[in-house]
């Protein structure tokens, strides 16, 4: 893969960028929730199909902002902006998801959940082209980069969480397929916040939105993959070691910290 001419990300375009994700997937959600509602108890198949197709739908405002705000446009500019990168791209995605891999097997003891392992391969590829990966092209692709042109990378990464947290908000109200109404929000906007350092690390060093939709939906499957990893992840340690769990992720963030600033200087003295 190599790097090709395209639009920059610009603080002037993070308002638009805002509006348009948030305006679609929030939309979107309204929708399936307004649907979730009318019909709560035993919905035929094809209720539950369009409810589906809502969500689904939804997942996609970050990438369709990123490239409205943007202007790239054809599938030779799009493939450009998804899959370029630098060299060294994958040895550092291997070590962040390799690092997070580790540090939830030490903090679970090494014990995963039942049938985990069956359902990775379905899981991983549902998250790159349904879920969670498919966001990146606009949390990484460009929110944080624009706002890193203004603000400081701690700031910039918090901005982001913030933004990524609240965009998340109406799974709050629809428990159809998803249910987060015994999350704590506060503690998810904190994930959100330290997440996006590690994901801010990791695009500052690979200019890589590939790499950075893989992290996320690896990130995505080893929570739900290793025992008590997921309840952790809402600040609930009984089925974990917090020292392994809390330490590891402080070294993954110290690391990002000393990577996203060691990638800075390398930029700006090239």
């Amino acid at each position: 893969m190599t790097n090709e001419t395209r639009s920059k990300p610009q603080p002037k375009l993070v308002w638009p960028f805002l509006a348009w994700n948030f305006g679609w997937t929030w939309g979107f959600m309204l929708l399936a929730i307004i649907l979730k509602n009318l019909w709560p108890e035993n919905p035929p198949i094809l209720y539950l199909a369009l409810e589906g197709l809502l969500t689904s739908l939804s997942m996609f405002g970050p990438v369709i902002a990123s490239l409205i705000v943007l202007k790239i446009k054809g599938f030779k500019a799009i493939c450009s902006f998804i899959f370029s990168s630098k060299k060294g791209t994958w040895l550092y995605l291997l070590l962040f998801s390799g690092g997070l891999a580790v540090i939830f097997a030490l903090a679970s003891g090494g014990k995963l959940v039942d049938g985990a392992l069956l359902s990775f391969i379905g899981s991983f590829i549902y998250l790159m082209t349904l879920a969670g990966g498919m966001e990146e092209p606009g949390w990484r692709g460009f929110l944080q980069p624009a706002l890193e042109k203004k603000f400081s990378m701690f700031i910039a990464s918090s901005i982001t969480g913030l933004a990524w947290a609240c965009w998340h908000i109406p799974l709050w109200f629809y428990d159809r397929f998803y249910d987060r109404s015994q999350n704590p929000f506060l503690v998810f906007i904190i994930g959100c916040i330290i997440q996006s350092i590690w994901f801010a690390a990791l695009h500052k060093k690979t200019k890589s939105v590939l790499a950075c939709m893989i992290f996320h939906a690896l990130l995505d499957i080893l929570i739900e993959t290793f025992v008590g990893i997921n309840l952790a992840d809402k600040f609930d340690f009984s089925q974990v070691n917090s020292l392994f769990y809390l330490g590891g992720l402080g070294i993954l963030t110290l690391y990002s910290i000393y990577l996203w600033y060691r990638a800075d200087k390398e930029e700006k003295n090239a």
